[in-house]
């Protein structure tokens, strides 16, 4: 029903300006115009100079120059969006003297743009230049800007940026130019914007950052070059009014001790998807304020006991697709808060005893995707999942690999009888090691029905002796694991068919 009153009140509002409004645009308001046509080749002149904003959208406008604008316009945001706009000249916006808003984005023909096109907007606070084809930057094409606070320039063809081109932007304080093809930045790039609180480089070839380039950055917040190619970074080179670091896809194969050490506001750090197979014992620490911590996809291989120490507020720690096969078991000690722990996709076989007991019961955790080793040192894990399977997502997941009996089986479903070691089983064919003392334990088959058996040593002679419970098949298996290492392991299995006659009943 609001949706029907907004179209009814949108209808009434056109009919009130529709008088002087131009045929290819629509008038909701005085001084809003939305132009919208396809075979529209150029702006409409009878534009009222009550008008502060004009949107052009999907319009067939090539040109853009001088006479495109009525002298006396009045025009605060201009927007020329995904239209067929090849051209503007250097003197096309010099009548729009209190502009403040400008976006001409989304114009796949739009190649180049004049050094004094921007000359007369000294007004402006806000450009965008997304998603065109632009290819060169010129010096000194911004330097009117003076008063320029967001600057974006995403999903262009450019390959540098001329040094000082920020030089007057002293106010600036958001600058985007991922998606382009930037392979360098200069030390002295961003010397005169001491305001600026976001950068954004996504998506470009940036291979190495100079020691310095963040040096007058004594105000930036957010510092986003996900998808670079950056293999090294310097020694504490980040400001320490960083809050938001994305290095995600990357390069970087390792980190020194001190590259964040100063960074004590930084509540996000993204290093994800890089190729990283360790990292420094010391190399979070004095990160206090951390909240996310995202190393997924890398290639590490284990974690140092204290890489997380001093942590205690982080509420996400993603380890997700990396090579761990162990984890120390005080590696989570000052995590008392974490709200979500990703130890999915690793080589995990087993959780050390105590692991998680630091974590608060309310912490989701994610283990699926490794290579479980279902024995009798796996116990704790077992237990812990049993009384924690509300907090683990994608619980069904969890796989014994090993041993063979039960690979592929959930693990929680298996009997905790059935997590035995075969070391404790082991024993010599010729009988020549040393006595093995009687003991009670569980043999599954058929299908996990169990029955009770005891294995001893007699005269040299080792032997299992099963009361069988049902009127089965019964099958043997025994797994052979030499001590010296210089022997594959073997197995060796037997079945027995059900006796004849037996109906069912104890035999």
């Amino acid at each position: 029903m609001r949706r029907h009153h907004t179209v009814a009140l949108l209808f009434l509002m056109q009919l009130c300006y529709g008088e002087n409004c131009p045929e290819e645009c629509q008038c909701f308001s005085a001084a809003k115009v939305i132009c919208s046509e396809d075979k529209m080749r150029v702006l409409p002149m009878n534009i009222s100079t009550q008008v502060k904003e004009l949107i052009v959208v999907a319009s067939g406008v090539t040109h853009l120059e001088i006479s495109s604008f009525r002298e006396n316009l009045k025009l605060t945001k201009l927007v020329i969006l995904n239209s067929r706009l090849k051209e503007i000249s250097c003197n096309a916006f010099d009548h729009l003297v209190e502009l403040q808003e400008l976006e001409i984005s989304g114009n796949y023909h739009l190649f180049t743009l004049e050094v004094q096109t921007f000359n007369k907007l000294t007004n402006l606070t806000r450009l965008f230049l997304n998603n065109n084809m632009i290819s060169v930057l010129y010096g000194g094409m911004f330097d009117s800007l003076q008063n320029l606070e967001t600057l974006q320039l995403r999903g262009n063809s450019l390959s540098y940026l001329p040094n000082l081109l920020f030089r007057n932007m002293h106010k600036l304080q958001e600058l985007d130019m991922s998606f382009n093809n930037i392979n360098s930045l200069s030390s002295d790039v961003f010397q005169n914007n001491s305001l600026l609180r976001v950068f954004s480089m996504q998506g470009n070839m940036i291979t190495d950052l100079p020691v310095e380039i963040f040096t007058h950055l004594n105000s930036l917040e957010e510092l986003n070059f996900q998808n670079n190619y950056i293999i090294n970074l310097e020694h504490a080179m980040f400001p320490t009014s960083l809050r938001k670091l994305i290095l995600k896809k990357n390069r970087l194969v390792q980190l020194s001790s001190g590259v964040f050490h100063k960074l004590q506001l930084l509540s996000y750090l993204d290093l994800s998807q890089n190729h990283l197979s360790e990292l420094p014992r010391d190399l979070f620490h004095n990160l206090i304020s951390l909240k996310n911590l995202d190393l997924s996809e890398n290639q590490i291989v284990s974690l140092p006991s204290t890489v997380f120490k001093g942590l205690f507020g982080v509420r996400i720690i993603n380890l997700h697709k990396n090579n761990m096969s162990m984890l120390e078991d005080s590696l989570l000690r000052d995590q008392q808060v974490m709200e979500k722990l990703y130890l999915s996709m690793n080589n995990l076989q087993n959780i050390p005893k105590g692991f998680f007991d630091y974590l608060d019961f309310q912490c989701i955790v994610q283990l699926h995707g490794n290579p479980w080793r279902c024995d009798c040192e796996i116990q704790y894990f077992f237990d812990w999942l049993r009384y924690n399977n509300n907090n683990v997502e994608d619980f069904s997941r969890i796989y014994c690999n090993y041993p063979e009996f039960i690979r592929g089986h959930n693990l929680v479903s298996v009997d905790k009888e059935m997590l035995v070691c075969s070391k404790n089983l082991s024993f010599d064919l010729q009988g020549s090691s040393a006595p093995i003392t009687q003991s009670v334990f569980k043999i599954p088959f058929n299908n996990y029905n169990t029955n009770q058996c005891s294995l001893q040593e007699l005269k040299g002679t080792t032997s299992i002796q099963c009361k069988v419970t049902k009127c089965t098949s019964l099958k043997f298996q025994a797994v052979f694991e030499p001590t010296n290492g210089n022997e594959s392991e073997r197995t060796v299995s037997t079945e027995w068919s059900a006796p004849g006659g037996c109906f069912n009943e104890t035999l």
